[in-house]
């Protein structure tokens, strides 16, 4: 009698995690806050109030280059190729494009 509420239990569990796994992963390309960045673009990163502030800037041979954008997470390299940096979407504050930028 006690297997019965201990199957039911982890059964509802598991299509709990494979539910929310496959939710998770639907989130498409161009989609959400991170929507107007792409892998290889240039921009600048500035930290305001323990929050970072990310400026377009792909024509501009300077700052950061964009390694890899997820669902809720960015990646950055630093111009010499030294540092990758990963940033949590909850700690970008804003995205600028400067107009007359691609």
């Amino acid at each position: 009698m006690n297997r019965l509420p201990a199957i039911l239990l982890l059964s509802g569990l598991l299509f709990c995690g494979v539910f929310t796994t496959t939710m998770a992963s639907q989130v498409k390309q161009g989609q959400g806050f991170l929507a107007a960045l792409r892998e290889g673009q240039l921009l600048n990163i500035r930290e305001n109030a323990g929050r970072y502030e990310i400026t377009l800037m792909n024509d501009l041979k300077i700052g950061q280059k964009v390694i890899e954008v997820g669902a809720d997470y960015l990646v950055i390299e630093d111009f010499s190729g030294v540092t990758e940096t990963r940033i949590h979407v909850t700690s970008i504050k804003s995205i600028v494009k400067l107009k007359g930028f691609r």
